[in-house]
């Protein structure tokens, strides 16, 4: 197999576990499984993770959602993004639980529900400072209780999302916006369903922020973005390739596409089939490290859509040989957050754009 990622499941119970304890007893654990479950693979992840301990399973689309379900994965499941209305009845069949981030949401699956006889079940969405999805907090009340009147519906939840947790003034308003929601309720002698909006970093940084559930994606999958507070956390995914090729350049000989790499005298480059078709960025020409022989080895010359090239001057290597892209080798790492800091962007991306084409293992380390 030339591509590979292995996926740690003992990683992922470590990281919920460590999740368990930052939170409440009584509080429940969403586990975000969206992306290709942060490109670690949807279906035996998601699986690990509900065995591990989470009370629920969030996706971003109705297709992951489904799949959860013919893999006869039983967990309650939520879609955290846009539903086309078309697709209620299969929201229905498959009892998926849709973000109502609108009244019409609501109220067109409550009329395809009521031609089944059954329940739609919702998650309601309010905006209190994202701009994305969901209802202003100044009319939250008027329309939680609308949806609360149709027929045939369930609120199962209700949710807001942080805007940058790193911004404590911002944050500290947006959990106040929250709170204001809740004593609307309480006032009103409603009694709150579910109550989320702490992602990982929000459970690391705002405790209050729990209400009764907290939606945890990227630490599940050992990352945070608070390096002095996530020490126990385990990244989960390894990438590896293998040296195709190994050629002998000469001084001032180019490497690749557009010739932006030049060697500086004789070079041995290793030639490895992996580029940017597999989700190994284009942006990382000339600028990343991989691992190889437990020794750092950088990417010389452009990323071209199947192949890289790296300088293995010096390092003890022949054909057939591991080359470990994000993961450990030796006493060495190359994390997805390193990766991420060399292109400027975060980690997320760098695992969720990893190609599903490529294969996944899960194993217990």
């Amino acid at each position: 197999m030339t591509n590979l990622i292995e996926v740690d499941l003992n990683a992922i119970t470590n990281n919920l576990r460590v999740i368990k304890k930052l939170i409440y007893p009584e509080t429940k654990i969403i586990g975000v499984v969206k992306a290709n479950a942060y490109g670690h693979g949807l279906i035996e992840t998601s699986r690990a993770i509900w065995t591990s301990g989470a009370d629920i399973l969030a996706c971003a689309t109705l297709e992951e959602a489904i799949a959860l379900r013919v893999a006869k994965i039983k967990a309650p499941i939520l879609v955290l993004g846009y539903v086309d209305p078309s697709e209620f009845r299969k929201v229905i069949d498959f009892d998926i639980t849709i973000s109502a981030y609108d009244f019409e949401v609501a109220f067109n699956l409550s009329r395809e529900a009521k031609k089944q006889n059954l329940w739609g079940k919702v998650d309601v969405v309010f905006d209190t400072g994202m701009n994305r999805y969901g209802f202003p907090v100044y009319d939250a009340l008027a329309n939680y209780q609308k949806i609360a009147s149709l027929e045939h519906i369930k609120i199962e939840g209700i949710r807001s999302h942080f805007a940058d947790c790193s911004d404590s003034d911002f944050s500290a308003l947006q959990m106040q916006q929250m709170q204001n929601i809740l004593f609307a309720f309480q006032q009103n002698r409603i009694t709150p369903p579910m109550a989320h909006m702490a992602s990982t970093k929000g459970v690391f940084l705002y405790p209050e922020a729990q209400f009764n559930a907290v939606r945890v994606g990227f630490g599940i999958y050992g990352y945070c973005d608070i390096d002095h507070k996530t020490e126990e956390l385990m990244p989960a995914l390894e990438l590896k390739s293998v040296i195709a090729v190994i050629r002998r350049v000469g001084d001032k000989e180019s490497v690749g596409y557009d010739r932006t790499y030049i060697a500086k005298g004789p070079k041995k480059i290793a030639v490895v089939p992996i580029g940017y078709a597999d989700g190994y960025a284009r942006d990382f020409s000339n600028k990343s490290e991989v691992l190889i022989d437990g020794k750092r080895a950088k990417v010389v010359g452009v990323v071209s859509m199947n192949a890289i090239m790296v300088d293995v001057t010096g390092i003890q290597c022949r054909v057939g040989d591991e080359v470990v892209l994000i993961g450990k080798q030796g006493n060495d790492t190359v994390y997805a957050d390193e990766l991420a800091e060399i292109i400027k962007t975060n980690p997320r991306e760098i695992l969720s754009r990893l190609s599903p084409l490529i294969p996944r293992e899960f194993h217990f380390k």
